[in-house]
């Protein structure tokens, strides 16, 4: 996976974590309206006829949609969520679709029980095919974005020209960023052991952004080296440690990284050159610090 397309594709992965509700329709929607243009109508409520069992339809496919994206997702709501919304489609758009989708934001996917009701559905409404569209399905849409698509939506994204030209600048304006938080006076810094990315079940997308990284870390080391306080890399490693020792708590490796990129450079979103010396420090600390899980020691 190139730079760019896993600093998009991260970005994507992120939103569709984060958005609960109305923010996770207004995402699939955009997502949708980016990849299919005119072919697909997004349906808004009216009134009290709301939006009669229709969150999007694509013509080309005959497919409706249905978005549930609550906070939690369990298991009996979403049962009677998926038949509230089923049957109420056939009433109101029943000759127009053949394809039904259930988009949905549970990141393990749904539980059996719902995936038992829409088999069902399906075979008591032959000529109806009925889907789950979670991550992956919305991945598939992502990935037919163009790089225009990409930028409307995320701005410019970091490429190999942006990595090559990166400099200490680039770094000092992060790394002084850095050493303006509180820092821990302590610190006992661990190598890195092989395997890390891979044990901690990080995505295409994080992998890629994080292998990016490690090719300019060198300038972090230098930098660091060149700073008055000699104990800044240390005290900067436990901050990192400490954070995600946090961060792990309650959420998932992925948005653990996510989360530690706004923490690095701030929640707006910066220029390529920012962005590629957030990632570098990232990477550095990835490498020389417990952030992430070491892989398990298989041996026998």
């Amino acid at each position: 996976m190139k730079l760019q397309d896993a600093y998009y594709e991260q970005r994507f992965e992120n939103l569709f974590l984060r958005a609960k509700g109305n923010e996770f329709q207004a995402f699939f929607e955009r997502l949708m309206g980016l990849a299919y243009k005119a072919n697909f109508m997004a349906c808004r409520p009216w009134g009290r006829e709301g939006d009669r069992k229709n969150d999007g339809f694509l013509k080309s496919e005959r497919r409706l949609f249905q978005v549930y994206a609550p906070n939690e997702m369990e298991a009996k709501k979403a049962i009677a969520k998926i038949t509230e919304d089923f049957e109420g489609a056939k009433v109101h758009w029943g000759k127009h679709f053949d394809k039904w989708a259930f988009v949905h934001n549970a990141m393990d996917g749904l539980p059996p029980h719902t995936h038992g009701l829409i088999l069902d559905f399906e075979k008591d409404n032959p000529g109806i095919e009925l889907e789950p569209w979670g991550l992956e399905e919305l991945r598939l849409v992502f990935r037919k974005l163009s790089p225009e698509d990409l930028a409307s939506w995320f701005g410019p994204a970091p490429t190999e020209e942006t990595k090559t030209k990166l400099g200490f600048k680039e770094i000092q304006v992060v790394l002084e960023s850095l050493a303006g938080k509180a820092l821990p006076a302590d610190a006992t810094v661990k190598a890195v052991p092989p395997g890390k990315i891979k044990a901690n079940d990080l995505s295409e997308s994080v992998a890629t952004l994080i292998k990016n990284g490690m090719m300019k870390t060198p300038l972090v080391s230098a930098f660091l080296d060149a700073w008055h306080d000699e104990t800044l890399g240390d005290r900067l490693a436990v901050a990192f440690r400490k954070r995600y020792e946090h961060l792990r708590e309650t959420v998932r490796p992925n948005r653990i990284f996510s989360k530690l990129q706004t923490w690095i450079g701030g929640s707006e979103r910066g220029a390529p050159e920012h962005e590629m010396a957030v990632l570098t420090v990232l990477a550095y600390y990835f490498e020389r610090c417990d952030i992430f899980e070491e892989p398990k020691d298989t041996r026998p």
